[in-house]
């Protein structure tokens, strides 16, 4: 399906609707995954990842098949680790709703800092594919490299479903967080599940608009389809995560909130396997430019920044921000701007 059709005034409104509908099924999202949480007993964390992570990603899938489908490889690339480095911004974007505490200085245990160490891995072997070139497996058309990053993401989740040892890394001191306890949901289970499947269907559907009315966009104003992928098509599908990760931090369901950003990169990381089976013609990685690699060692950089805030846990904050989350937004500027200023010269 294309909306490419429609005028620039139809686009638009499409877009804002699509926005506005993933915007509101986010953030009902961040609730009820707290929900599950707490009655199920799994960590914030791990909730984050599997549950909110996987479904914030629905677009990014969405996206990924129809931009395959219509044979542009290099666009589903780019939207990949275009939004994964956007999404590490939304992080510094959350950090405005906490108050004058630093975000990742509100985190208690080392679980989200595994999250963030596993998707630097991702992320890197994912540029090492395009750096050296990628080479066929067993001559069904599908690269080493997206292989391995799907198995390193497969065994890495396996092991961070595993409780993590009470010997391990833990901080000695917290900061005194004012956490905002809501009454306990009235909802039964089975209406819990009911509503979270919906709010999941609700963001598929709005990130479905989004990503068609962006592409259509970009089709009328003769925008590259590369230069799209990373700016507004990965913009789109960090909507969820960006609503979500808002609306958890206002609850103060901090390790809900980074891990479900952190979630959401590891396994948009892994897409690069389907776009490789879904397209025909050579390799997948080795047909995009030096704009995904460098927006992937963007995303690499990021991650690395908020890493450093988890383990250093400083509780200062400049314009209701930690000192991290400023140089995330200084280094995402940066690096996009290199980006774009790259590929518009050529």
């Amino acid at each position: 399906m294309s909306l490419a059709g429609l005028s620039l005034f139809a686009l638009v409104p499409l877009f804002l609707t699509g926005a506005v509908l993933v915007w509101f099924a986010g953030a009902r999202l961040a609730g009820y995954a707290d929900t599950i949480s707490q009655r199920s007993g799994i960590g914030q964390a791990t909730i984050g990842v599997i549950l909110l992570g996987a479904v914030t990603s629905l677009p990014e899938i969405t996206t990924t098949s129809v931009a395959v489908i219509s044979d542009n490889p290099r666009m589903a690339v780019n939207n990949l680790v275009g939004g994964v480095a956007f999404q590490v911004v939304v992080i510094a974007l959350a950090d405005l709703f906490v108050g004058k505490n630093a975000l990742t200085s509100m985190v208690p245990g080392p679980r989200v800092m595994l999250n963030a160490a596993v998707s630097i891995v991702l992320l890197v072997l994912v540029a090492l594919g395009v750096m050296v070139g990628d080479w066929e497996l067993w001559g069904i058309g599908v690269g080493f490299f997206p292989v391995l990053t799907a198995t390193t993401y497969l065994l890495c989740l396996w092991r961070l479903g595993r409780s993590v040892s009470s010997r391990g890394w833990t901080p000695e001191a917290l900061p005194e967080v004012d956490r905002q306890e809501e009454a306990p949901s009235e909802l039964s289970n089975a209406r819990l599940v009911g509503v979270t499947v919906t709010a999941a269907v609700l963001i598929c559907a709005g990130g479905t608009l989004v990503t068609l009315a962006a592409e259509g966009m970009a089709e009328q104003t003769g925008t590259d389809t590369g230069v799209m992928g990373l700016t507004l098509l990965a913009f789109a599908t960090s909507l969820p995560e960006l609503s979500t990760a808002i609306a958890a931090v206002r609850i103060r369901r901090v390790e809900l909130a980074i891990g479900d950003i952190l979630g959401g990169n590891m396994f948009d990381v892994t897409l690069v396997l389907l776009i490789d089976i879904l397209a025909a013609g050579p390799l997948v990685l080795n047909q995009v430019d030096r704009s995904a690699m460098v927006a992937a060692l963007l995303g690499i950089l990021l991650t690395m920044l908020v890493l450093i805030g988890l383990l250093e846990r400083r509780n200062k904050a400049m314009l209701r921000m930690g000192y991290d989350s400023i140089a995330v937004l200084v280094a995402y500027s940066a690096g996009l701007a290199a980006i774009l200023g790259g590929a518009f010269a050529e």
